[in-house]
C-alpha cells in the first residue's frame, strides 16, 4: 500500500538514477538526442554543432597523448554517463578517471571533468560546476568555444571551486590536480 502525504503546495519530484536509467532503457527519451540527471531533474541536451564536435575531438586527442607521454594509469573517456549520486547522473564531455572494472563510472573515480561549450556557458559555469565540486571532482574544465578560452577551476570545497583560472586557446594547459599533465592548446 503506498502511503500518500499532504502537500501544502505543489513540490518537483526528483528522480533517482535508478528511476532515469530504467525510463531511459524503457525508450522514454528516444525521441531525444541525448539526456542527463542533474539532481533529479531530466535535462535534454541539445545537439552536438560542428564548433562544439570539433573542440571534443582535437582535445580529447591531445588529453591522450598527454596521459601517454607521460604514462599515466588513468583512463580517458569521452561522454560517459558518470554518476556523482542517486539523483545526479551528468554525462561530461571527457573524463579522466581512475581505471575500475564496473558498469557506470562513479564520481569518486573522476580527477578530471570537462565539459565542452557551445550553447551552454551558463549552466556549465553555474549549475554543473557547482554540482561537481559538490561531489569532489578535484578539477574541472569549461572549453568555451565562442570566447576561445578553457576556464579551469580546482580545488572543490562544498559547492563551489576555490581556484579558477583562464586560458586563452593557443596556450599550454597545465592540470592542476594531475602532475605534469599539460595539454596543448594550439589546434583548438
Amino acid at each position: 500500500m503506498t502511503a500518500q502525504h499532504a502537500i501544502a503546495s505543489p513540490q518537483l519530484a526528483k528522480l533517482t538514477v535508478k528511476d532515469f536509467l530504467l525510463l531511459s532503457e524503457s525508450g522514454a527519451f528516444d525521441e531525444y538526442a541525448r539526456t542527463e540527471l542533474i539532481e533529479g531533474e531530466i535535462w535534454v541536451v541539445n545537439a552536438i554543432h560542428r564548433r562544439h564536435a570539433r573542440a571534443h575531438a582535437v582535445l580529447t586527442g591531445e588529453l591522450f597523448a598527454a596521459l601517454k607521454t607521460i604514462g599515466s594509469p588513468l583512463d580517458l573517456f569521452a561522454n560517459p554517463s558518470t554518476e556523482l549520486s542517486n539523483i545526479s547522473l551528468p554525462e561530461p564531455d571527457i573524463v579522466i578517471a581512475v581505471p575500475e572494472d564496473t558498469k557506470m563510472l562513479a564520481g569518486p573515480e573522476v580527477r578530471l571533468a570537462v565539459e565542452i561549450s557551445d550553447s551552454t556557458l551558463d549552466m556549465d559555469l553555474g549549475r554543473k560546476a557547482r554540482l561537481y565540486a559538490k561531489h569532489g571532482v578535484p578539477e574541472y574544465w569549461v572549453v568555451d568555444v565562442e570566447a576561445r578560452v578553457i576556464h579551469q577551476f580546482c580545488a572543490p570545497a562544498d559547492d563551489a571551486y576555490s581556484e579558477r583560472r583562464s586560458i586563452a586557446f593557443g596556450e599550454p594547459l597545465n592540470a592542476a590536480t594531475l602532475p605534469q599533465l599539460t595539454v596543448d592548446t594550439a589546434a583548438l
